[in-house]
C-alpha cells in the first residue's frame, strides 16, 4: 500500500486517534526522514510504534536518536533496551553517550536538579541539531498532559503570553524543525496503545521524585484538581492554545510596529538583523514598544532578558545624552544605539585583542578573523581601486585610521579627514571599527566599498578593483 499520492484529509478508516495525529502531523514531511526523540519511556516508545504502523500507508523513513546521559547505573541497560525495541520495529537507531559531558558536582554552587536539566535538554537539541537535516525533522512525544503540567509551570514563573503557549505543535529552534503530535491526545490514551501493542517500556525512578517540579504538580497538584475538575488537563492545554493565538495578534502587531520604524541604512556595509527609529519607537508607548522589541528579538531566536534588565534598557535609550551609547548583550548579539537609531547586530567572534594593527595582503580573497570579514576582489573595467597599484606596491591591511586623509572624486584637489567623511557618512563606529584600511607602500588608498582614494581610482581603459566585504558573523538563513 502505498500512501505517497493520499490526501491527509482522506485518511484510511482503520487508524485510530493516535495514528491520524502523528500522520496529520508528518504528512507534508513524508518523503523526508523522520527522526523520532526516544527515551524508551511510554511516551517516546508510543510515538516510535504509531509511526512505524504507518509505514504500509506512507511509506515512511524512520530513525530513532537516544540521548544516554548516563546519570543513572541503568543508563547502558536503557540503552540497549532502546535499540532492541527499534531493532523490533525495524527502526534504524543512533545513540550518543553525553554523561561526561554534563557532569555537574552535586557539592558545587551552582549545581541544581534544574540547572541539570537545563543542561541536559541544551545537550540534547544540540546533538539532536547535529543529527537532523534543516529539511528533515524531529518528533517528541509530548502529550496533552505534559502541556498542562508546562502552563502551570510557566504560570508559576510569571512568564508572558508567550510563555503561557507552552509547547507548540510545530516549532523551528534554529534550524531544527520538532513536530509534537500528541499535544492533543492524553497520557492514558498513550499508555492504552502500548499496552495494546504489547510494548515493554522503561521506569525512570526520577519521575517519581517530587522534588522535582514538574513531578510535584503531577503526582500532588494536579490530581488534587482533578478530584474537583475533572476535565483539568483539557482546560489547561486549552489555556495554553488560546495564549498561543493571543501571541498570535501580538506577533502581528509587533511586526507591523516594527516595519514602520524600521531604519534605511544605505552608509551600513556589513550585516545586522535590523536597526529601528528610536523616537519612532518611544511613539508606540511603553507595552507596544516592549512587545516590538521582544518580538525582534524572538525572530533572531534570542533569548529574551529579564524584565528588569530590558526595562533598564529601554530607560537608557530614553534618557541618552549625545555623549552616551547605551548597549545591550544578548548572548551573540547586542542592541546598540547610535544616531537615534537601535541596530542589532552581531559581535565579533574576538576581541578587539584579535585585531592586528595591520597585515599583508596579496590582493586575493581572504577571510580576516579578527574582524570577521572576508574580502573578496573582483576585476572590472574602470571601476574601483586601480589593479596595477598591487603589482608592484607592497599592501597592507590597517585597522588604525589615525590621521589618515584622503582626497575625493568631485571634492576638488582637498584632502579630507577619513574620520570626518565617516560621520558624514552615518558610518556606524562598530563598522568603522572592523573595516580595514588598505594601504598601498605606505599611502592610503581605499576603504572597502567606502571610499576611494581619488590618485588611486581606476580610469577610463583601466583595469579595477571592487573590493567587496562578506561579514562571516551574517546569521544563516
Amino acid at each position: 500500500m502505498d500512501g505517497s499520492g493520499t490526501d491527509p484529509d482522506s485518511l484510511p478508516v482503520e487508524l485510530d486517534a493516535l495514528q491520524r495525529s502523528v500522520w496529520n502531523a508528518v504528512y507534508p514531511y513524508k518523503d523526508r526522514l523522520i527522526n523520532i526523540a526516544f527515551s524508551g519511556g511510554l511516551d517516546s516508545t508510543a510515538l516510535l510504534s504509531v509511526a512505524a504502523s504507518l509505514r504500509p500507508w506512507m511509506g515512511l523513513s524512520l530513525r530513532a536518536l537516544h540521548v544516554n546521559h548516563g546519570w543513572n547505573e541503568k543508563s547502558e541497560d536503557w540503552a540497549a533496551h532502546c535499540e532492541s525495541v527499534a531493532r523490533a520495529l525495524t527502526v534504524p537507531c543512533e545513540t550518543i553517550q553525553l554523561g561526561s559531558n554534563l557532569a555537574l558536582e552535586s557539592g558545587s554552587a551552582d549545581f541544581t536538579e534544574s540547572s541539570r536539566e537545563a543542561r541536559a535538554r541544551a545537550a540534547r537539541y544540540h546533538w539532536f541539531s547535529e543529527m537532523v537535516d534543516p529539511e528533515d525533522v524531529l518528533l517528541t512525544g509530548h502529550h496533552l498532559d505534559d502541556q498542562a503540567e508546562t502552563f502551570i509551570l510557566r504560570l508559576m514563573r510569571g512568564s508572558s503570553i508567550n510563555g503561557l503557549g507552552a509547547m507548540r505543535p510545530q516549532q523551528s529552534l534554529n534550524r531544527l524543525q520538532v513536530l509534537r503530535p500528541f499535544l492533543g491526545i492524553s497520557r492514558n490514551s498513550l499508555a492504552q496503545w502500548v499496552s495494546d501493542k504489547n510494548l515493554q517500556v522503561l521506569d525512570d525512578p526520577s519521575n517519581s521524585n517530587i522534588a522535582f517540579d514538574r513531578n510535584f504538580l503531577r503526582h500532588t497538584i494536579l490530581p488534587r484538581l482533578k478530584s474537583r475538575w475533572p476535565e483539568t488537563t483539557q482546560i489547561l492545554a486549552r489555556a495554553a492554545v488560546h495564549s498561543q493565538g493571543t501571541q498570535m495578534l501580538l506577533d502581528e502587531v509587533a511586526a507591523d510596529d516594527l516595519a514602520r520604524c524600521a531604519l534605511v541604512r544605505p552608509h551600513c556595509y556589513l550585516s545586522d538583523l535590523g536597526a529601528a527609529s528610536i523616537p519612532a519607537l518611544f511613539k508606540l508607548g511603553r507595552m507596544r514598544l516592549l512587545n516590538v522589541l521582544r518580538f525582534w528579538m524572538r525572530t533572531c531566536t534570542l533569548q529574551t532578558p529579564s524584565e528588569r534588565a530590558l526595562g533598564e534598557f529601554i530607560r537608557q535609550l530614553e534618557t541618552a545624552g549625545p555623549e552616551s551609547s547605551p548597549s545591550l548583550r544578548l548572548g551573540p548579539v547586542v542592541f546598540r544605539e547610535y544616531r537615534e537609531g537601535l541596530f542589532l547586530v552581531p559581535l565579533p567572534g574576538r576581541d578587539d585583542a584579535g585585531v592586528p594593527e595591520s597585515q599583508l595582503w596579496d590582493g586575493t580573497s581572504v577571510n580576516i578573523h579578527g574582524p570577521d570579514i572576508e574580502l573578496i576582489p573582483e576585476r572590472k573595467m574602470a571601476s574601483g581601486l586601480r589593479a596595477s597599484l598591487l603589482d608592484d606596491g607592497v599592501v597592507e591591511l590597517r585597522w588604525r585610521r589615525g590621521s589618515t586623509r584622503v582626497t575625493l572624486q568631485g571634492r576638488g584637489p582637498h584632502r579630507h579627514a577619513l574620520r570626518k567623511i565617516l560621520q558624514e557618512l552615518s558610518m556606524p563606529p562598530w563598522e568603522r571599527e572592523r573595516i580595514p584600511l588598505i594601504f598601498i607602500n605606505g599611502q592610503f588608498a581605499c576603504m572597502p566599498q567606502v571610499v576611494i582614494e581619488e590618485s588611486c581610482r581606476a580610469g577610463a581603459g583601466e583595469v579595477g578593483l571592487e573590493i567587496h566585504l562578506r561579514d562571516l558573523r551574517k546569521p544563516s538563513d
